[in-house]
């Protein structure tokens, strides 16, 4: 397939723009990302979108990472794109953090690229290839990964896209070379110092001699693994589902799963619950607690989870956010129409039909995210506050947070946390004051009937 082919078809297959209309490009100026910019830019008509780009400098390679930066800016002058662009000293931030450079680096450009993402109609796509992806995986095997790991790089986490995922570098030098674009190359990618550098100039050539097309035996045996993974997520959903109570999971439902199902399964709610990714030891223990009905893990010392008259209960004691039931408010029967009082305001469920074709087909899309679809209302959708456990997944971001990691994401007071008001269908968000609708509330034809809660401080009896 060519190049285009393959572009169109990660962008189709994960339905990576979704909605999306602003594309900011991680630009480094390296060969793969001025051709993923490149592109974008030649299809931004054809594709509905406007594109932009965003540049980090690391300061790890002085003279050389300026002459980036300097490419970078004429670039996107010449191609009339705007660019965001910041500077962060990694050297010295990972010698603060005592973590390798390498990591840090990684860790700063994602939190850039999430600062640059201000609402659900805006993505950041990174140029990672199907290079990438087989290096990746067999980092993952070096480290000693389970299946998760041979997934390699998702081809959509959250607001990043990757729509160079099942484009191989040499066909990326190619477009370079067709389309007459110059680039920069970073002198660390010819160097063994990183492991990941060691793989892609030592390792893969040596498995080409074995087999000439390694890379791409390594990116199916990856393909198999994130589909066999999506499956195993849904089936951890299913029970987590059937599961789940206010106080944690029903150990009578968990002990009912094989060992294999049961571990993904308090995987996934340790991560939900607690968001943090359970080593393997510790997810051993909660399964031998849930078999045996009773004993407590220590995960840290402010996360335990623990038996408690038949349920799993998940303490979180991090920052005094553990759900304070004295706190608790919920509405259940809501009626279309109706107001609710909590505390010093009043939420008034206006239900309402505007004709959105007299608007731009951007405009109306917007005006959507802000609705609420009636076919949500039903006698097991509760209006309330937060929950242990509460998940969320927002509207056009094809992903899915706990409720506390999306709060603690938008750096919103810990005091304030319980006070915030949602619509949830057991612990499955719907709607967040403040925030917004979730992918399964969303309104989805532009005629539909829709309500919104409407906050006030007054209102007359």
């Amino acid at each position: 397939m060519s190049l285009d082919a393959l572009i169109n078809k990660a962008l189709c297959e994960y339905n990576m723009l979704n909605g999306k209309n602003k594309i900011i490009v991680a630009l480094s100026g390296g060969a793969d990302s001025i051709c993923l910019v490149h592109y974008l830019k030649t299809h931004e008509t054809q594709l509905g979108i406007t594109v932009c780009a965003a540049h980090l400098n690391h300061c790890i390679r002085g003279e050389e990472a300026q002459r980036d930066y300097l490419f970078v800016k004429s670039f996107c002058e010449k191609y009339g794109i705007e660019l965001y662009y910041t500077k962060k000293e990694i050297p010295k931030l990972a010698r603060q953090r005592k973590i390798g450079e390498e990591q840090c680096g990684r860790e700063e450009r994602y939190k850039f690229f999430d600062s640059l993402v201000t609402d659900v109609h805006t993505a950041v796509a990174t140029a990672h290839t199907s290079s990438d992806n087989a290096e990746t995986v067999l980092f993952n095997i070096i480290r000693g990964c389970g299946v998760d790991g041979l997934c390699g790089i998702p081809p959509v986490r959250g607001s990043i896209i990757r729509p160079l995922i099942f484009c191989s570098r040499k066909m990326i030098e190619e477009y370079c070379s067709d389309n007459n674009l110059s680039f920069v190359t970073d002198s660390t990618n010819l160097k063994s110092d990183y492991t990941r550098n060691k793989i892609r100039l030592n390792v893969l050539p040596l498995l080409k001699e074995i087999n000439p097309e390694a890379d791409e035996a390594v990116n199916r045996l990856s393909l198999l693994a994130e589909k066999e993974t999506r499956h195993l997520k849904k089936e951890c959903r299913k029970v987590l589902n059937g599961c789940k109570t206010d106080k944690g999971l029903d150990i009578a439902v968990l002990k009912s799963c094989d060992d294999y199902l049961l571990s993904a399964v308090l995987k996934t709610a340790v991560q939900e619950y607690f968001d943090i990714t359970p080593e393997k030891k510790h997810i051993d223990l909660i399964v031998n607690e849930v078999r045996a009905g009773s004993g407590a893990a220590e995960l840290r010392k402010d996360r335990i989870v623990r038996c408690r008259n038949g349920i799993l209960v998940f303490d979180n004691r991090i920052n005094n956010e553990s759900y304070d039931s004295n706190k608790a408010f919920e509405i259940s029967n809501i009626q279309l129409g109706s107001t609710y009082r909590y505390k010093e305001k009043y939420y008034t469920f206006s239900e309402k039909k505007i004709d959105f074709t007299i608007y731009e087909r951007k405009v109306y899309k917007k005006l959507l995210n802000d609705r609420i679809s009636c076919d949500i209302i039903a006698g097991d959708v509760l209006f309330r506050n937060r929950r242990s456990g509460d998940y969320f997944k927002p509207f056009g971001r094809n992903c899915t947070k706990s409720v506390k990691k999306l709060f603690t994401e938008l750096k919103i007071p810990s005091e304030r946390r319980n006070d915030i008001l949602m619509l949830a269908q057991g612990s499955e968000v719907l709607w967040i004051e403040g925030i917004g609708i979730s992918e399964k509330a969303a309104v989805r034809s532009i005629n539909d009937m829709f309500f919104t809660i409407e906050a006030g401080e007054e209102k007359n009896a």
